[in-house]
């Protein structure tokens, strides 16, 4: 028992020792040569599709301190940084998120230096770039081998924040173009041609179909379909009929157009907007056309006079019959 009790104490004094010899060890560190930025590219509605798209980014000198004597701001290494693609309905899949890598200089001096990382805007509609600036920090050291040594890196965003991770965001819509025939003489079963007329933004390009069924018939307005900023689809609906475009992207503005039917009956169409702006700007946009046709009935006797000319039907007949009676008795 004694043997076992000091070889307990033995081993616990040696465990002791090797916990402070660690405690000890001076701190080392790598070298980090490049840092790496999260894309996260999100969709606001379910059910689209983004175009392909490449964010691109600059890198600019802010600011170093406790650095070497002549190293400034103008003068100090400056990092590099690459762009991030993505494909056709990456945004909101599980491609949304892909890495952006920054590969840092060599640096010669000690010192804190800060950089400003600011994405370029593109001109893609529907698509929001991220408008804020990423400082990106770099802490290079003197270690105890007399090394200079890039320490630590890290991104920070709005309010000083440290992040990583910055998002974009792919906003599309959709149309819904519905058909109403009232009146007794509306024609349910005739088709009435629709024509709807898509513009981008100023200074956008739509870059993805937008996609609707008119009938049975799947159709595209298609990218190459856009002139000078404006397109346009010819529908024909029938009554209780509606034509859905989809993946229309946020900020085009839209103008329905229904062809003249006055002559065939008609009164002038009616329009019933759900956005008054007449703009994609949330999931669903809606218009209704009415079309009405109505005109009056020749029933000859009109119906609710019909009692009142039976009285006096049967008042006259009686009559009749009471004279009848009279001039036989008086012949009598």
């Amino acid at each position: 028992m004694k043997k076992m009790i000091s070889t307990l104490l033995a081993a616990a004094l040696c465990l002791s020792m090797s916990t402070v010899a660690f405690a000890e060890e001076p701190e080392t560190y790598q070298d980090m040569d490049t840092v790496t930025i999260t894309k996260d590219y999100n969709a606001t509605n379910t059910g689209t599709t983004s175009p392909a798209e490449t964010f691109k980014f600059t890198i600019e000198r802010t600011g170093v301190t406790d650095a070497a004597d002549g190293v400034t701001a103008e003068n100090m290494p400056i990092p590099t940084i690459g762009s991030v693609a993505y494909g056709a309905g990456d945004a909101g899949s599980a491609n949304k998120s892909k890495d952006i890598t920054v590969n840092l200089p060599k640096y010669t001096s000690v010192g804190i230096y800060t950089y400003t990382i600011k994405e370029t805007a593109g001109a893609t509609a529907g698509v929001t770039y991220y408008g804020k600036d990423i400082t990106l920090k770099v802490t290079v050291i003197q270690d105890t081998e007399g090394k200079v040594r890039v320490a630590a890196v890290h991104t920070e965003g709005e309010n000083e924040a440290k992040s990583d991770h910055f998002s974009n965001e792919y906003s599309a819509g959709s149309l819904t173009v519905a058909k109403k025939v009232t009146g007794i003489m509306g024609d349910q079963s005739k088709d009435f041609t629709v024509t709807v007329e898509f513009t981008a933004p100023e200074g956008t390009t739509v870059k993805e179909a937008i996609s609707y069924t008119d009938g049975t018939e799947h159709k595209t307005v298609a990218v190459s379909d856009w002139k000078n900023g404006k397109a346009t689809a010819e529908i024909t609906l029938r009554h209780n009929e509606a034509v859905n475009f989809t993946n229309i992207p946020y900020g085009v503005t839209y103008t329905v157009t229904e062809s003249d039917y006055t002559s065939d009956g008609y009164d002038a169409a009616a329009y019933e907007f759900g956005d008054g702006n007449k703009k994609i700007d949330s999931a669903e946009d809606t218009v209704t056309i009415t079309n009405n046709k109505g005109t009056t009935v020749d029933t000859g006797v009109f119906l609710d006079s019909l009692p009142y000319i039976m009285l006096l039907a049967i008042v006259g007949v009686g009559a009749i019959l009471f004279v009848s009676r009279k001039r036989r008795a008086f012949e009598d």
